[in-house]
């Protein structure tokens, strides 16, 4: 039956007043123009929110989908919180006029006429257009809260708050004084966790200097927040608690800090994932060489190449991916070198960074090798293709160098020559021309 009525009155006022809004914004602008209106719209300029109010809900069309109800909603919202007549307008208009007979600005707002100001006739027709556009405005949003849900109505207020949490302390101050409007719908709560958002934002605006003290009792956000708060039972401060921390989601401190978070977390995940590159299970009859596996790409053998590569040890047989007695010497040995302790352990990031020392130091083909393939898996450092392809692009060249170079020992020219292949395989894959030119390790 609500639904009937809805349509009725939608189609009462299609025949009247509304006979020339049967297009939505899709058909009467291009993609520029609706994003442009919606642009001025946000910033507080009336006639794009009138617009928009007019080409969303055109009440001639009884078929809108829930976005676009949704999208309706919050224009039809945004224009009608604006169009009342409240003091707070009414101030905000004087001022404007002020600035523009100041010549301190070059244009005029929607409205702002004072009781007593002389118009000419081309003013005094504008101001009787702009009553009757707010007076559709109205009889528009009667008719589309009546067909809109619950849930649909309370989406187009999400929206709303996100878009203006997302401008800072202006967006912040904006959403406050919308909360505070009936047509918005907003709950004790949220009106309290707003203005106390703007108070907060704008304390810190006004503690570096850039803005000088309100001249008005009206700006003091803080004496609005707290009356905005008083009464409210201890449950409901809770619930304002985390509606304001959620509104300063544009604050630089809060987001330094998530940016620093995020960022460590993506350090805790590599270094973890570093557990990827160690050495396969033994099997019970092994043996400790394990040579069937001697030569894949594990975290033992990449730390034997780089430390051999490093000076820390000489290898007859060359690395065989145990961890025993000659390695244990060379890792205590590379912590001497490095000031530290000689201990013979050595961490995942610890071992990491001797791989990095021999491929960007000594230009070990192999560790840069290995330096590609944790840059690629997410291997102790967080995945970048850009720089898997530059540390595999060095290593084909470091070992074109080394196998066509110096004399090497027998043992390092098998496994160079092994590795040679490897790494013209994982070439073909990993190099792009962006990563050229990529520092690595930092």
């Amino acid at each position: 039956m609500r639904m009937i009525a809805v349509m009725a009155g939608a189609a009462a006022l299609a025949g009247s007043a509304y006979a020339d809004d049967k297009n939505l914004c899709t058909e009467k602008y291009s993609f520029e123009d609706q994003v442009i209106l919606e642009w001025a719209a946000l910033g507080g300029d009336p006639h794009a929110q009138i617009a928009l109010s007019q080409c969303a809900y055109p009440v001639a069309v009884s078929d809108l989908s829930p976005a676009q109800r949704v999208y309706a909603i919050k224009w039809t919202t945004l224009a009608a919180c604006e169009a009342r007549a409240t003091p707070a307008h009414d101030r905000r208009d004087a001022r404007m006029r002020r600035l523009k007979e100041n010549a301190d600005l070059s244009f005029r707002r929607f409205g702002g006429m004072s009781k007593d100001e002389k118009l000419n006739w081309r003013e005094r027709d504008f101001v009787k257009y702009r009553h009757e556009q707010f007076e559709r405005l109205d009889q528009r949003r009667a008719a589309l809260m009546q067909a809109a849900s619950g849930d649909e109505l309370a989406a187009a207020r999400e929206e709303i708050s996100e878009q203006f949490s997302r401008f800072g302390a202006i967006g912040l101050l904006r959403l406050a004084e919308l909360s505070s409007c009936e047509n918005f719908g907003a709950g004790p709560e949220f009106e309290a966790a707003a203005w106390s958002a703007a108070d907060e934002a704008w304390r810190k605006a006004a503690d570096e200097g850039v803005y000088a003290a309100p001249d008005s009792k009206e700006y003091d956000l803080a004496a609005m927040a707290r009356e905005k708060n008083a009464g409210l039972s201890a449950f409901s401060q809770i619930t304002v608690a985390e509606e304001r921390a959620a509104l300063m989601r544009t604050d630089p401190d809060r987001l330094a800090r998530l940016e620093q978070q995020a960022s460590m977390a993506e350090e805790r995940a590599a270094a973890t994932s570093l557990a990827a590159f160690t050495l396969p299970q033994r099997e019970a009859s092994g043996g400790l060489a394990d040579a069937a596996v001697a030569h894949q790409p594990t975290l033992t053998l990449a730390l034997q190449f780089a430390l051999e590569s490093l000076g820390h040890v000489d290898f007859v047989n060359g690395p065989d991916n145990d961890y025993g007695p000659t390695t244990r010497a060379a890792v205590a040995r590379y912590h001497a070198a490095a000031g530290a302790a000689p201990a013979t352990t050595i961490s995942q990031l610890e071992t990491r960074d001797a791989i990095c020392a021999a491929a960007v130091v000594k230009d070990d083909p192999v560790s840069l090798y290995h330096v590609a393939l944790m840059y690629q898996n997410g291997w102790g450092f967080v995945r970048d293709n850009d720089k898997a392809s530059a540390a595999i692009a060095r290593a084909e060249t470091a070992m074109i160098s080394r196998l066509g170079g110096a004399d090497l020992p027998a043992w390092k020219r098998d496994a160079y020559r092994d590795y040679a292949g490897r790494i013209r395989a994982a070439s073909a894959s990993m190099k792009t021309a962006a990563g050229q030119d990529e520092t690595l390790c930092e």
